[in-house]
């Protein structure tokens, strides 16, 4: 293994501080490690997504996440949208004002029951995400191009397994 790929794989700060802290106690640290670096590095990648790709459109994570659920399902009911994107339905109601506003997407309600609102797409949004998309996902290749494609795949099936280990809905197809 090379040096940067030791040292890569090397505890970071906060770890040996809760070592150092904690060590005494009988806990599980090899699964506080894999949660608190899978936060840790969610956020970190999130803030850079945010800062190297969103932000020259004046698009929050969650707004992008609107716009990518509804490329890719389609038209949805608002509050399947909303468990979608993985946040409250009054804070997808918030970014869903903010995105039709900006008309990017449109909400009409439902012909059957007029209390269901269905969100998509406008012609405007599609283009967004569209021209954005592959910048966002060559930002998500330069973020994980120091491991290998294998290693890749490896860690995609592992946090997989953690989503559907903690219930998520959706990690499974028909499931829900």
């Amino acid at each position: 293994m090379s040096v940067a790929r030791a040292r890569d794989r090397a505890p970071l700060l906060a770890e040996l501080k809760v070592m150092e802290v904690l060590g005494h106690l009988p806990l599980d640290f090899g699964a506080m490690a894999v949660l608190s670096n899978l936060f840790r590095a969610s956020v970190a990648a999130r803030r850079r997504l945010e800062r190297e790709v969103l932000a020259a459109d004046r698009l929050s994570w969650t707004s992008f996440v609107v716009l990518w659920v509804l490329w890719v399902w389609g038209e949805m009911e608002s509050r399947d949208l909303a468990a979608a994107v993985g946040v409250s339905r009054p804070t997808s109601t918030g970014v869903v004002t903010t995105l039709e506003r900006r008309g990017l997407v449109r909400r009409r309600r439902g012909a059957d029951d007029g209390r269901m609102v269905r969100v998509s797409l406008t012609p405007r949004g599609r283009r967004t995400i569209e021209r954005l998309f592959p910048r966002f996902n060559a930002e998500e290749s330069a973020v994980a191009a120091h491991i290998p494609p294998r290693e890749q795949q490896l860690l995609a099936g592992l946090l997989r397994s953690l989503l559907r280990a903690a219930g998520e809905p959706g990690a499974d197809p028909g499931a829900d």
